[in-house]
Order: structure tokens, then sequence, then C-alpha cells
């Protein structure tokens, strides 16, 4: 991801979105690539803020308390299936 760039902009770019607001649309293979782009990515390339604007706004999830927890969370919720009933009926991937 691009040092010179959000980390929701860099996110934008991996997908291969034309505007950031397309990221919330990508469906659940793209999600899953992003996550596992996200494995490569050091929780020190972005601050907290940005780790936690991302899990929010991607996500709707609620901020975490350090770079290292959002990123994880992040990547949990993106390599997810956003099936209806899926994570209550296997139980998820996320704890």
């Amino acid at each position: 991801m691009d040092a010179n760039m959000s980390l929701l902009d860099a996110m934008a770019v991996q997908a291969g979105c034309e505007f950031l607001s397309d990221l919330r649309y990508i469906d659940d293979l793209q999600r899953l690539r992003l996550a596992r782009a996200l494995e490569k990515v050091s929780p020190q390339s972005g601050t907290l803020f940005e780790w936690n604007d991302a899990l929010e706004y991607l996500t709707g999830e609620p901020h975490q308390p350090t770079p290292e927890a959002a990123k994880e969370r992040l990547m949990c919720s993106l390599a997810a299936p956003r099936t209806k009933g899926w994570q209550e009926e296997k139980g998820g991937i996320c704890t």
C-alpha cells in the first residue's frame, strides 16, 4: 500500500475502486482479497485513527484500542462472508 495516501485511499486503490465510496460495495471475494492484502501491511503504516476509521467505515464495528487490534478486527470482518445469518449458523471467524 502507498505510504503517501491515507489507509482507506490505499485500500480503495488495492481493491480497484475508482472512488473511495465504492469500497463499501465490493463483493465478498474482493473483501477477502483485501483482507489478505492487509496481512502484509504493518499496523504502524497507519495511525490508530486511520485503522479505526477504516474499521468503522467498512464494517460498522466499534473502535479498537490499538492499531494492531483495529487491523486484526478489520481483516477478520473483511474475510467473513456477509451472507445473512452466516456468523450465527457457522459461528463466524471473529471472536
